[in-house]
């Protein structure tokens, strides 16, 4: 990869942290970029129609023209028309909210939400983001399809964030993530709580293929003090039915493509 695509993406990657934008000078330190390199760069990007400054001398963002890029590609989906009804019907039966999460090669990122209708304290985080594997129910639960070898390979290769960067409860080492994989293989769906997020809890099913490939995950999560590990426990044959339905919509659409019925037929 040539070391100014690979900056430019960096640049972009960085922008879309803060909608607020940043400065010139903080992104050329936080990117380990000279000051000179970063400001040819944003200027490229700039008369691309990827970024855009909010004033002379002031931060700069991301355009529209590169978060939509993101839109339409998730629009493509259909897993996200299919899964809607379902996570309307997790997120009033729970009272919480629910949440769909897309493998997309190595990376799971959360793109559509629920919100139940309870009242009072509510969990309502952006989507688009990217779900750390180790400490979330939505990673570890994709994980678990995953040999020990391999998991190993991604949690090291994505390491452990600082000890104050997430919940008390979120594991600090490799043994402590296999603990949770083993679980979420046995249970067939994985749950966390004061992890990713302080005093916040969430479980997670998978979403198969038709090869039972990981297509994505759907996710209850709500306050701790809630969505406690009873309460998971109640709320999880209503969630593995809905990843359950989900797998058997996709490989029912599978089969009755081109590529599905060639391979029935040459079966």
């Amino acid at each position: 990869m040539s070391v100014a695509l690979e900056r430019g993406m960096a640049i972009l990657e960085l922008l879309s942290t803060d909608s607020h934008g940043w400065q010139l000078s903080r992104l050329s330190e936080e990117l380990g970029i000279p000051v000179s390199a970063t400001h040819r760069l944003l200027t490229s990007l700039i008369e691309m129609g990827y970024v855009h400054q909010t004033r002379d001398m002031g931060e700069y963002c991301l355009s529209l023209k590169a978060v939509s890029l993101g839109i339409r590609y998730v629009s493509k989906n259909d897993l996200i028309d299919l899964a809607r009804p379902l996570m309307d019907e997790l997120a009033s039966v729970s009272g919480e909210l629910s949440r769909l999460g897309l493998v997309d090669g190595e990376r799971l990122v959360w793109v559509s939400k629920s919100l139940g209708t309870r009242v009072g304290l509510r969990y309502d985080p952006d989507s688009g983001l990217e779900a750390p594997l180790y400490c979330t129910a939505s990673g570890i639960v994709w994980l678990a399809t995953m040999s020990d070898e391999e998991v190993a390979r991604r949690v090291t290769q994505a390491g452990f964030a600082h000890v104050d960067e997430y919940g008390a409860n979120a594991p600090r080492t490799l043994e402590d993530v296999m603990k949770h994989v083993r679980r979420a293989r046995s249970n067939g769906w994985a749950m966390v709580s004061n992890s990713f997020e302080v005093n916040t809890a969430a479980m997670a099913a998978l979403i198969l293929g038709e090869k039972q490939e990981p297509l994505g995950v759907l996710t209850i999560a709500g306050p701790a003090f809630r969505l406690t590990t009873r309460r998971m426990q109640e709320l999880a044959p209503l969630l593995m039915r809905a990843t359950a339905s989900l797998s058997e919509v996709n490989a029912r659409a599978f089969a009755m493509t081109p590529a599905g019925m060639q391979n029935r037929v040459a079966s």
